[in-house]
């Protein structure tokens, strides 16, 4: 069951309008093609909070490039990709956005990072009739509205709430869910999803309470938390965030549950910690790769990506590679005619395409631009020792 698959009446007649408007000039003439090249875009946070986010990414999508290049690229086409830094904030996203759309004049924007930051490029790629492919963020927003230029490949951030509280409340006899988020639509992302679960299952109203990107104390928030007795805290964090917000429960003795979005279910979050986040839970839709479980196809990338980068592969590196992936399969089956129309329609084609990486398929359709079935697509993952470890599938 796919999400919000439903018709959507006046939306559609909507967005109809707007895109024979933008679309005609798309499909006439395709920006960023040249008969050897392609030219790509994103922006990412390389440098402030979220880099450890932005730089494995870039690293990630470079190395699919790269691959892809060196076989010849892709219907007599190689790839050219150019990221800006943004360092996680909204005006430089818009002044990357503006280069990377106006100046470089790039055929797609694929994998920009951060919910705050696309909700500022995301708009203007697709006004200009510019591709926007599977941002590195899991907000409803980069699926719906539905528009005919914009996918997502990532399972949102609030089905995966939706099913960590499911799983909680039903195997670990939560009573009331707390929720701590980032004052943006990540944050509110994720709240979403924790509050629309608990009225399902006729829990008492979520206990909210929020914080600015960059926030570094988190004491009111906390006590707010354990002065409510909420037996569950649903956190819409990524890394220091996360970190800060678990040393500050510690240290005023609230044992609780805590649980974390795709965005910091990341390893960094256990190095970085020094044993404060032991027994955090984290939702993923892929697992992070530890060089000693993994296979020897994906060992052999993880190697690869090490004598690329001098760097271990992570979690993050995966993301950005299987963008890549996952355009070129796009650009692969649209042939060499190319226009931003003809990706969508070939992306719209793609079934069950599968990761090697053991994450989950994904699928799209003329009516469906959200690659996961959101509903079943979501791993519960534990923190312990050195690692995340896998708990169970879950759903809701």
């Amino acid at each position: 069951m796919k999400r919000r698959s439903f018709v959507r009446l006046g939306l559609t007649v909507a967005t109809g309008i707007v895109a024979a408007t933008a679309f005609t000039s798309a499909s006439q003439a395709a920006q960023g093609v040249t008969d050897d090249k392609i030219i790509l875009g994103s922006h990412q946070p390389l440098s402030g909070p979220v880099a450890l986010w932005g730089v494995p990414v870039t690293n990630g999508m470079r190395m699919g490039v790269e691959e892809i290049n060196a076989k010849g690229g892709i219907n007599g086409r190689k790839l050219e990709l150019i990221v800006e830094d943004t360092a996680y904030q909204q005006q430089k996203a818009a002044q990357a956005g503006d280069k990377l759309l106006k100046k470089d004049k790039v055929f797609a924007l694929v994998g920009p990072l951060g919910t705050p930051t696309n909700m500022v490029t995301m708009p203007r790629a697709l006004k200009r009739g510019v591709l926007n492919l599977f941002p590195l963020s899991a907000a409803k927003e980069m699926f719906e509205p539905f528009h005919e230029l914009k996918f997502s490949n990532l399972t949102p951030y609030d089905d995966q709430m939706r099913s960590a509280v499911k799983y909680f409340v039903e195997n670990e006899g939560v009573k009331k869910v707390g929720v701590l988020y980032q004052d943006d639509d990540f944050g509110k992302n994720v709240l979403l999803g924790c509050e629309e679960q608990a009225k399902a299952m006729g829990l008492p109203e979520v206990v909210k309470t929020n914080f600015k990107r960059g926030s570094k104390d988190f004491s009111s928030q906390i006590a707010k938390l354990k002065s409510a007795g909420a037996d569950l805290v649903c956190l819409g964090t990524i890394i220091g965030e996360t970190i800060g917000s678990m040393a500050t429960a510690k240290k005023i003795g609230y044992k609780t549950k805590f649980v974390v979005s795709s965005a910091g279910y990341v390893p960094e979050n256990i190095t970085l910690a020094k044993g404060l986040t032991e027994g955090l839970y984290g939702v993923s839709q892929t697992p992070i790769p530890y060089y000693d479980d993994v296979n020897a196809d994906v060992k052999a990338w993880m190697d690869r990506y090490k004598a690329r980068f001098n760097k271990d592969a992570v979690l993050q590196s995966i993301a950005g590679y299987e963008v890549i992936r996952l355009f070129a399969e796009g650009v692969k089956i649209a042939g060499k005619d190319l226009t931003a129309i003809k990706v969508a329609k070939a992306l719209e084609s793609i079934k069950d395409f599968k990761s090697k990486f053991g994450g989950a398929s994904v699928s799209f359709s003329a009516k469906d631009h959200l690659g996961p079935d959101q509903r079943n697509s979501v791993s519960l993952y534990k923190v312990s020792g050195p690692k995340w470890q896998r708990i169970d599938s879950i759903s809701y």
